[in-house]
């Protein structure tokens, strides 16, 4: 079964945004002594995961969308801008320039996901 461009956006999207809410609210919640025992969430691993999740879901949405239906690479662009947040924020410099980029970077990607998405309904509605 073929997922369609359109609801893999969705999925991207969401994942996306659960990603910026990730980086924003483990440094928050770490600090609570209550929270303390969810350190695992902050693991180097759990971070590459997602980051490689996010770049194939842009892989598997934005480019078939690019190649096969609008030919608009301002999603594309925003992407490749959204990684290179997210890339910039794992120079670790500072928490906060780490916790800044990578949220930036999330946000973008969301954005990315978002624009294609529109430009897919759109799509849509302009066949019929």
């Amino acid at each position: 079964m073929k997922i369609k461009n359109s609801t893999l956006d969705l999925v991207a999207l969401s994942s996306s945004l659960i990603c910026a809410i990730h980086c924003a609210s483990i440094p928050i919640m770490l600090s609570s002594t209550t929270f303390g025992s969810i350190h695992f969430l902050a693991n180097p691993f759990i971070e590459r995961t997602f980051i490689g999740l996010g770049f194939v879901f842009v892989l598997a949405s934005l480019w078939p969308s690019y190649q096969k239906i609008h030919r608009k690479l301002k999603p594309l662009k925003i992407a490749v801008m959204g990684f290179i947040f997210i890339g910039l924020g794992r120079l670790h410099f500072t928490e906060s320039w780490e916790i800044g980029n990578t949220i930036m970077g999330t946000l973008l990607v969301s954005l990315a996901h978002y624009y294609n998405w529109k430009l897919l309904g759109c799509r849509v509605h302009h066949k019929h």
